[in-house]
Order: structure tokens, then sequence, then C-alpha cells
């Protein structure tokens, strides 16, 4: 007879993983492997799932629905992140030696196992360059937790942005016992802390939930999102980005592909195959654009007016001098007002402008045609549309259209080439 963890023949005990002759059959058992997360995102339990299921692993996810932890739990493989949780923390540095192990995330727990990791500072340079090209000059980083995974993502922001000359507020909330899962505590110290900044602010924020939470206190105030503060998060969590009050931009850490090389990495170590000297790191796949930086932040009423100008008539050809007529100014000094403030020409801005609606109609609706989606977008002809995504996403639009259909971001989803993303 069998149960969950072993299998009995008379008075033996066989570790499950390996298999036991009866006297009707051989039953042949799966590797078994447990998955505890400390964040439990739902795209790395799916993908993790994936592929146990074409490798024949048996996953042990109980954790991961109901908090539960096995503590007597013998198994062939141990996939885990960082917990906030001191049991479950224990209960991995105690698992950790008795088989092999591969951890998910930057932050340790203090155990020495196989590691795939986001990269952090990049996720903040990506958002700096994002809030630089929509001509900020005013920053601040937002966090409530403390860790390796918040200090590299603000270093990564605060240095891009001192590269260029701009410096970056820092706001970070210090919890105590008693307001440590009080979410009004929190609104009310960050209200506190928006009301003297100035105006307008490029918020960068730890993750897509804090984000979601920045904006509910911007709008409960009567600051405008992102006209007053445009907020970025982390993580793109699309349940959570795209139902907040403004739809939440935000650092697409390639969530997936960080499940795949963990779940890759466990079936190696469980084959026998040595464990990576370094950490594996995955690169973001870019800034994933929605209403809550969707603003250009320009000091210049001429030049706000020829962005307005270009906006609203992105769909239609129309030439430079148009553009140049329609605010009052030579296209010498348009020129010179796009080099000045955002550093591209006029025609460059036009171009990514272009692309950047072109990227927004493809993943709203993925199944129309790319010669519709280059008419729409102002691209002329699906030659044009191919080259320019081939340029700045990798991939040509076919691919990239396939892959928002089957729902699989691909892997050079734009970081940020555009200039900005206007509405007609």
């Amino acid at each position: 007879m069998a149960n969950i963890g072993f299998a009995h023949k008379g008075s033996y005990v066989q570790p499950i993983g390996q298999y036991v002759q009866t006297a009707s059959q051989q039953i042949t058992f799966k590797r078994r492997v447990l998955v505890t997360l400390g964040w439990n995102d739902p795209r790395t339990i799916r993908v993790i799932g994936q592929y146990a299921r074409t490798a024949g692993w048996h996953l042990e996810t109980r954790h991961f629905f109901d908090e539960s932890l096995p503590l007597h739990w013998r198994g062939d493989g141990l996939i885990v992140s960082y917990p906030q949780r001191a049991d479950l923390l224990a209960f991995i540095r105690r698992q950790t030696p008795r088989q092999p192990t591969v951890l998910v995330g930057l932050n340790q727990p203090g155990i020495v196992a196989g590691q795939v990791m986001e990269d952090n500072q990049m996720a903040g340079r990506l958002a700096a360059q994002h809030f630089m090209e929509r001509g900020h000059t005013q920053f601040a980083w937002l966090s409530a937790y403390k860790g390796l995974v918040s200090n590299d993502r603000h270093r990564g922001f605060s240095s891009a942005l001192a590269e260029s000359g701009f410096k970056c507020h820092r706001l970070e909330y210090r919890r105590d016992r008693s307001s440590l899962r009080d979410w009004r505590h929190r609104q009310a110290w960050l209200a506190r802390q928006l009301r003297d900044m100035p105006r307008p602010l490029a918020c960068y924020v730890l993750d897509d939930q804090l984000a979601s939470e920045a904006i509910e206190v911007c709008l409960a105030h009567g600051w405008r999102v992102p006209e007053d503060f445009a907020v970025m998060g982390t993580g793109n969590i699309e349940i959570a980005c795209e139902c907040s009050h403004v739809p939440i931009s935000s650092v697409d850490l390639a969530e997936e592909e960080i499940a795949l090389k963990a779940a890759q990495l466990l079936d190696r170590l469980m084959r026998g195959r040595k464990q990576p000297a370094h950490p594996i790191m995955i690169a973001p796949r870019g800034v994933v654009i929605r209403s809550s930086t969707d603003f250009l932040a320009v000091a210049s009423p001429l030049l706000r007016r020829a962005v307005d100008f270009i906006g609203a008539n992105l769909r239609r050809p129309f030439s430079l001098e148009q553009v140049a007529e329609s605010v009052g100014v030579s296209r010498r000094t348009l020129y010179s007002l796009f080099r000045r403030h955002l550093s591209r020409s006029p025609a460059e801005f036009v171009v990514q402008a272009r692309l950047d609606r072109a990227r927004q109609l493809l993943a709203a609706s993925p199944n129309q045609t790319i010669a519709n989606l280059a008419a729409q977008s102002g691209l002329g002809s699906p030659r044009t549309l191919t080259r320019l995504f081939l340029r700045y996403e990798g991939v040509n639009a076919r691919a990239w259209k396939k892959a928002h259909r089957d729902g699989v971001r691909p892997l050079h989803l734009s970081a940020s080439p555009a200039a900005t993303s206007l509405s007609a």
C-alpha cells in the first residue's frame, strides 16, 4: 500500500522518488517537488506547473493556496522564494540541505542554493529612462519594505537619473508593529509626503500593489494621475495594473522566464548536475505603458501645443511644416524645442509616437491584421511597421502579434523607446 510520503511493503519503507515491487505490478513514482513562495505570483506557479507536467513531476503546491506547511515533508526537489513569515523561513532553512533547492528572486533567506533572479537595478534604470523620455525633471522613489530588492531598484533608478543630472526624492515607509498591516496608517503617511512634493512628479514604486495604493491616495486628495503625479509600478501584474483606478504602467520583470529557468535548473540539479557558481540573472523585458505615466511633462507651452497636434493627428499624414504652423513657429524653432526639451528631433518623436500607438493597438486587439494596424497608427504600410518592430522590439510585427494572441509576452517587449503614448 502506498501513502503520500512513502511506499510500504511489509515492514520495509521505500522513499518516494523511486519505485517498489508488489505481487502484481511495479509502481513507479514521480519525482516530488515542493513549491513554497513568499511572493505568490500566479504566473510563477503556472509556468512551473507547465514544466512539471512535461517533466513528469508530482508537484506539491498546497502551501501556495492555503499557506500550510508540510513539516515532515520528504521529496526530491524544492523551489522557494524569500518569505515574510518566520515559520516558513525556518522551514525553508531546515529543508534546504535535504534535497536540491532553487531560490527564486534576489532576497536571500540565509540558504545556499541555486538561484534565479530578476535584474532589479535594470528595472530601476528602465523606469528612469521612461520618465526622462517624457520630459520629467522631478522624481521620487516610493517603497514600503526594506531589503535587497528595494535597495537595488532604488539604486538603478537614482543612478540613471544622476547620470543625466537629476536628483531623486527617497520616500520609504518605516513600519512599526502597530502599523505593520494597517493600510490607513501607510496611506496617511504617503499623503503627507506627497503634499509638499514638486509637481509634476514622476514616482517609481517598489511594486504594482503599492503603486495602486499611491494612485488611490492621489485621487482621494484631488491630485491628478498622471498630470500631477506620474506613477510607475514594478512587476507588471496585470490584475493589479489594469484594475487600478488609473491603469498602471509597470516594468515587466519577465516573471515567466524566471519561473521557467528556475524549473529547468531544479531539473538539472535533481539529475545530478552541479549547482551554478553564480546566480542566473534575467533581464526585464521593458516598460509596459498604461495611463498612469501617459503624459508628457514639458514646461514649454509651445512644445505642449506641438505634442497635442501630433497626438491628435497620428493616424493621418502631416508634415513638420504643418506642426510648426499649428504652433506658430518656424521649422527651425520647432526642431530646437524638441531637441532642448526631449533630446530628439520632431521626426524621431513622431515615428516613436506612432510605434507606441501601434504597440498599444496590437496589445488591445491581437487579432487585427498588420495592414489595419499600420493604417490605424499612421505608419502607412505593413512593411514600415515590420521594419520598426524589428528595430525596437527585436521581432517582427507578426511574431509580436502572435505572442499577444497566445497570451505570452515577447522577450523583446519595448524598453520604452517611444517618446510618448498619446491619445488621439
